[in-house]
């Protein structure tokens, strides 16, 4: 955990690393706080230009989830019909009813956001996703939940309540509400530019309260089983690629053969950290991201 990024959200990496890191949840102010990446207004801006749609822009009330109906339009584009545009005016309405505004995903969109993630991924080494919630005062998006990922929130506008529970006893659960989520941990209520720290599957839940609240989610996925086996296959295996449907028995033989072999000589150099790596490196690598082309300013000097 090294880096210039990491530091303006925990402050000493290492301290945090010994102290919270999968261990328990924390409020942190580090000295320099980090810049929200995306504003109110940014958000307005990106509302109002038309293009935002679902599932990139949710509504959700008290765990339940709003009807995109109620905050979507259909319009018409070069002849087909484009759904799910978000509606500024019905996604406004529907927050001063209670409801709360959920962005996922913003670093797909929203350059400065994923400037970010790269930032804190390549420090990280696994893969960061970021989300913004909008909620009102009083009002409660979410059900408490675990999520799959560890979590660092940055309060950007307004104040938040927040409770978080502790971890699931074992390897067997899933993300999701949580209907006995154990006594509480933590419970504080988070200021502009302040961090919270909440670790992988550990039970949370958040009540707007003072002024309409507005903090950004990055979530640092890890991998689990499905995705180790899946790196353990192509660590030993590679690019050895046999012929898919061999046609009698002495080729299915032989086929198997070589794959035992392969698998033979492979384990013996595997360890647990190196396949670790590699199931880590195959997840960052499967997040979506824009090709480093320079745009159209660069395409248009090329063409002068």
């Amino acid at each position: 955990m090294t880096g210039d990024e990491l530091p303006r959200w925990v402050g000493d990496p290492a301290a945090f690393h010994r102290e919270h890191w999968r261990r328990r949840p924390a409020v942190l102010r580090p000295a320099h706080p980090p810049a929200a990446p995306m504003t109110l207004a940014d958000v307005d801006a990106a509302l109002d230009s038309g293009l935002l749609r679902t599932p990139y822009v949710e509504l959700a009330r008290a765990g339940t989830t709003v009807p995109a109906a109620a905050y979507t339009r259909s319009t018409t584009v070069g002849g087909e019909p484009v759904h799910g545009l978000a509606d500024p005016a019905a996604l406004l309405a529907r927050l001063a009813d209670g409801a709360t505004l959920v962005l996922r995903n913003t670093e797909h969109w929203h350059r400065p956001t994923r400037a970010l993630t790269e930032r804190l991924q390549a420090e990280l080494g696994r893969r960061v996703e970021a989300f913004y919630f909008v909620t009102p005062p009083g009002a409660q998006g979410l059900d408490v939940h675990r999520d799959d990922a560890d979590v660092l929130l940055l309060q950007v506008a307004g104040r938040k309540r927040w409770r978080v529970h502790g971890g699931p006893p074992d390897g067997s659960w899933g993300p999701g509400e949580v209907a006995e989520p154990g006594p509480v941990l933590l419970e504080e209520t988070l200021g502009e530019n302040e961090v919270l720290y909440i670790p992988r599957g550990f039970a949370h839940a958040a009540v707007g309260d003072q002024g309409l609240s507005a903090h950004l989610s990055l979530t640092v996925r890890e991998v689990g089983s499905r995705q180790l086996y899946r790196a353990l296959q192509d660590l030993l295996l590679g690019e050895h690629r046999p012929p898919a449907r061999p046609l009698d028995d002495d080729a299915l033989l032989a086929g198997g053969a070589a794959m035992i072999e392969r698998l033979r000589h492979g384990l013996a150099a595997v360890t647990p950290t190196a396949l670790l790596d590699a199931a880590r490196a195959a997840q960052r690598a499967a997040a979506p991201a824009p090709a480093a082309t320079g745009g159209l300013t660069a395409l248009a000097e090329r063409l002068r």
